[in-house]
């Protein structure tokens, strides 16, 4: 089945690309800048950065019930999760998703405050996921990477 890409998906999915091969993605006022792209374009951003950290962000019980194939674990609900977060290493990009979007756009906007300088927010979640028919999977989290301190 071809790809097919609408205007703003493709100009989003271009400006991630060639963001990620600067150290430090700059704006006007230098700080790191969160994109936000569908949930059910994930295959081809993993194709273009297969290193990235794909982050679930949902409750323990949510996270039982089925999340993406690869995904790392860090629940909203934990108290200390600004401690994981801030040891994700910053040479690869994190994709971020939770059920509909509002919790992984708070943590989107922890990592960017944190200074992560690659930071996509799979909008739609895994409503829109499961909404399209999309697979599921029930194993153990990938162990988060650490940067070096």
């Amino acid at each position: 089945m071809p790809l097919t890409w609408s205007l703003p998906s493709f100009l989003a999915a271009t400006f991630f690309f060639f963001s990620c091969d600067n150290k430090v993605p700059v704006n006007s006022e230098n700080q790191q800048q969160v994109t936000e792209i569908s949930i059910l374009e994930l295959d081809s951003l993993i194709a273009t950065h297969p290193d990235a950290i794909v982050l679930d962000v949902r409750s323990d019980e949510e996270w039982a019930a089925g999340h993406l194939s690869g995904a790392s674990y860090v629940s909203f609900d934990w108290d200390h999760r600004k401690e994981p977060l801030s040891k994700i290493p910053w040479d690869r990009p994190v994709y971020v998703y939770c059920e509909a979007g509002g919790r992984s756009g708070v943590v989107t906007e922890e990592l960017r405050i944190i200074g992560h300088p690659h930071i996509v927010d799979l909008i739609g979640g895994m409503e829109r996921w499961m909404e399209n028919e999309k697979p599921l999977d029930f194993g153990l989290p990938v162990p988060l990477a650490q940067k070096e301190d």
